[in-house]
């Protein structure tokens, strides 16, 4: 898993663009944050990362929530075509539900086990035949010190697309919804325009 330990103080830049509010954060380390908020609803939507090695080379951009851009093959610079059928795993929650989607994993609904590891608060997927394991963490939770338990987690399976939810407790939709409605209004009475932008420190 990419660690990402940002050092230093944040410079912000937002922008409003197609009903969407950008925030792009950079820190001196070379980190950076990328946030999207639908401003109608105050959700988030979009969340990336990345950050430098060592050796000062940036990462790809890794995405924690929501889904991320369709890369084009080119052949002048990529040498192998990354398969449109592997499994391919996206965060996409609602206003109630953590929610996950596996595409790309066509076994019968049978196959899968779902748990949580209540030692190490991850919730588990495993298959009965091998072919796919994955532990998810869940940081709202663990930000607000509340702990995985098992009665909110369920899975659907339809048209080779497992769709895992585990229910948000009343406390994580609360601190969700005012750090978004925080977020989309910290550009104060006057919202920034589409195409334009502000920084800010933080």
């Amino acid at each position: 898993m990419m660690e990402f330990a940002p050092k230093g103080k944040a410079t912000s830049t937002t922008m409003e663009l197609a009903g969407r509010r950008k925030k792009h954060t950079s820190w001196p380390d070379g980190s950076e944050m990328i946030e999207e908020y639908d401003i109608a609803s105050a959700r988030l939507v979009l969340r990336k990362i990345r950050s430098k090695s060592k050796l000062g080379k940036l990462s790809d951009w890794k995405v924690l929530l929501g889904e991320a851009e369709v890369k084009n093959f080119d052949p002048g610079r990529d040498l192998i075509a990354s398969s449109n059928k592997n499994p391919q795993f996206i965060q996409q929650d609602t206003r109630t539900h953590f929610q996950w989607r596996i595409r790309n994993i066509p076994y019968d609904r049978s196959v899968y086990q779902l748990s949580i590891d209540h030692n190490r608060q991850q919730i588990v997927l495993r298959t009965t035949n091998k072919k796919y394991f994955k532990r998810i963490d869940v940081p709202s939770m663990k930000a607000l010190g509340i702990k995985l338990s098992d009665k909110p987690l369920s899975y659907t399976h339809s048209n080779e697309t497992l769709i895992l939810q585990y229910k948000k407790p009343q406390k994580v939709i609360e601190a969700e919804i005012d750090n978004s409605k925080s977020e989309v209004a910290s550009t104060g009475d006057k919202p920034t325009k589409e195409g334009s932008s502000e920084c800010k420190q933080q």
